[in-house]
C-alpha cells in the first residue's frame, strides 16, 4: 500500500512538471491576451497575422496568435495589419490588441 502511494505521488508529482513545461508552447498558439514580462520592451513588437488571425511577432517570432479573424475587421486595419505594425512599448502592445481583439 505504502510503495502504491509512493508511486502514485512520483506520477502526480511528474505530470505535473510535465504540464507546466507544455502549457506555455501549447497556449501561445491559441492566447487571445497576452502575457509578456515588461522587460520584452526593449526590441518591440509587430502586430500583424499569422493564419489569417491577428498575431503579434518579436523579432520574427510568433509571440501570440489571437481569435480575431482578420475577415471580422475593417478594411483600413487589414491593410495596415498586411504591412505589419510596429509597436515599442507594452503598453501600446496592450492597448492595440485590445482594439483590434474586443
Amino acid at each position: 500500500m505504502k510503495r502504491l502511494i509512493i508511486i502514485t505521488g512520483a506520477l502526480l508529482i511528474g505530470y505535473l512538471i510535465m504540464m507546466t513545461a507544455i502549457a506555455p508552447a501549447a497556449t501561445s498558439e491559441k492566447a487571445t491576451s497576452i502575457a509578456v514580462e515588461e522587460s520584452d520592451d526593449e526590441n518591440g513588437y509587430v502586430i500583424g497575422i499569422s493564419q489569417g488571425r491577428v498575431a503579434v511577432f518579436r523579432e520574427g517570432e510568433l509571440v501570440i496568435r489571437t481569435d480575431t479573424q482578420l475577415s471580422d475587421l475593417p478594411k483600413s486595419d487589414r491593410v495596415r495589419l498586411e504591412e505589419g505594425i510596429r509597436i515599442d512599448s507594452l503598453k501600446e502592445l496592450k492597448e492595440r490588441l485590445q482594439d483590434y481583439c474586443s
